[in-house]
């Protein structure tokens, strides 16, 4: 009788066993599951299996391994996000572009809260590029993954430029970073701002989150690090070989050829010295003719194009002829000399600080129905005097006319509906057109001034023309300032 109950029991907890053995939730199984995967090239798969298997044996290892047997294997594209190294636990990348056996790959998060330098604004120079070629590459990557990090222009970690950050994202939105910080600083660029103290950055605030700012940040205060890596990957041979990157000169612009495509890379020693630079048809705009003298820019074509920060920071431009069939404006911030601007039919939005700093900047004439004015899009721009903003404007941005010290008038849209904070301060506003159809949903301190703690700043008087009963009228108290009088037309 015991013996049969003894080998009853032995059957009982081997099948008990057996199942535990071959039960599909027990680290064990998924564990071999994730290994068969890797070596059947699933790579997605085992590195989601080792990942939430993490502690668990040598699972953070395989992880790692299987992200950089991914990585090897190319199998991945443009916008995908991959693992690549650790620090202090952040291992995502994102894949900007991908070029036969090279991928450009930027950090999904900042890394770092870091000063850009001490004093100058000069990335060859700079003490945030000696800190991510020495501490963080060593410490983010293994020898393995350092193999695999190609070094340009003696550097192997680097920060985006501007127009690296124009080019690679669809819009502020996909560019921003969101912080853990309650004020986010956003993050810094490799490129110079407009002093020699200040460097570019990408913006993290509540309304300007994800701008791009040429005119940037002092270096000595502490920004977010996004750092971005070229990496090789397959197996480079006679029949295989990495893609070569050949650059040359036509006319008055560098053009540099990559993977079947051409980009307007800069200007040639002539096309420096030119005063009418006509911008030709068939390229991507990777350039800025900031380094020249152009006192008026064209386009070849009329045909629609993407022409970023072609544009942006140029101190001689005073002109500019936009093609007739654009549809997004780029930037003309910190252009001192720009005078006027003609915006063409098919545009509908002023983007953010697109305008910013243009301080002669006199009249904008708009030939279609732009809906959008975007934060500080004219926001510094102290010549401008006449602006006749088109009826189909619904939304006025926060600071979209602050420090236009000569816009003495402004006629609001008919079916304006939004205006945002402190978007006519410190403007020469004297008065305001209110027309009878306007009812606006969102005004609050769209006439104010910020309040500055120890600081006072007297505010001007202003009138305000609105027709009697209209929307307006009625809600004067609410939207205007106690310097604001009311009259009727």
């Amino acid at each position: 009788m015991r013996k049969r109950f003894a080998a009853a029991t032995a059957v009982l907890l081997l099948g008990i066993a057996l199942c535990a053995c071959t039960d599909k939730k027990s680290p064990e199984y998924r564990y071999e599951r994730a290994v068969r995967l890797l070596e059947q090239g699933d790579y997605d798969a085992a590195i989601a299996e080792f990942a939430e298997l993490n502690g668990y044996q040598d699972s953070a290892e395989r992880r790692r391994q299987a992200s950089l047997q991914k990585l090897r294997s190319g199998s991945f594209r443009v916008g995908d996000t991959v693992d690549f190294g650790d620090y202090k636990g952040r291992t995502a990348w994102r894949v900007l572009t991908v070029s036969d056996s090279e991928a450009y790959l930027t950090a999904t998060a900042s890394v770092a809260d870091r000063m850009f330098d001490l004093s100058a604004c000069y990335w060859e120079s700079s003490a945030i590029r000696e800190w991510l070629n020495d501490q963080f590459l060593n410490e983010a990557f293994s020898e393995e993954e350092r193999e695999m990090i190609v070094s340009r222009n003696g550097d192997s970690v680097f920060l985006l430029s501007i127009e690296e950050a124009y080019r690679y994202f669809r819009d502020d939105e996909d560019r921003f970073l969101e912080s853990d910080d309650e004020t986010n600083m956003g993050y810094w660029l490799r490129s110079p701002g407009k002093f020699s103290d200040h460097a570019s950055n990408v913006d993290g605030d509540s309304w300007l989150k994800g701008n791009i700012s040429e005119y940037g940040g002092v270096v000595y205060a502490p920004r977010g690090v996004r750092p971005a890596v070229w990496i090789r990957f397959g197996e480079a041979s006679a029949e295989n070989p990495p893609e070569q990157e050949t650059v040359s000169e036509s006319g008055d612009f560098v053009l540099r050829q990559s993977g079947g495509r051409t980009d307007l890379a800069g200007l040639t020693a002539a096309g420096k010295e030119k005063e009418n630079l006509i911008i030709p048809a068939g390229a991507d705009i990777f350039c800025s003719v900031s380094r020249g003298r152009a006192k008026h820019v064209s386009f070849e074509s009329d045909d629609d194009i993407d022409y970023g920060f072609l544009l942006a920071g140029s101190f001689s431009l005073e002109s500019v002829t936009l093609p007739a069939g654009l549809t997004k404006l780029g930037r003309h911030s910190n252009c001192p000399h720009l005078k006027e601007l003609v915006i063409p039919e098919g545009v509908r939005e002023i983007p953010v600080s697109c305008f910013t700093f243009d301080e002669s900047l006199e009249r904008v004439i708009f030939k279609g129905d732009v809906t959008e004015i975007s934060a500080e899009a004219f926001s510094v721009c102290e010549s401008l005097r006449e602006i006749a903003l088109p009826d189909s404007v619904t939304s006025i941005g926060p600071f979209a006319f602050a420090f236009c010290e000569a816009l003495e008038e402004i006629t609001l849209p008919k079916n304006l509906k939004k205006i945002g904070e402190y978007a006519f301060e410190d403007s020469g506003i004297r008065l305001v057109t209110v027309p009878e159809e306007t009812e606006l949903t969102e005004w609050e301190n769209a006439f104010a001034r910020q309040e500055i703690p120890n600081m006072v700043f007297p505010e001007r008087e202003y009138t305000v023309r609105v027709k009697k009963g209209s929307w307006a009228d009625r809600h004067f108290d609410e939207v205007f300032t106690e310097k604001a009088t009311k009259e009727y037309y």
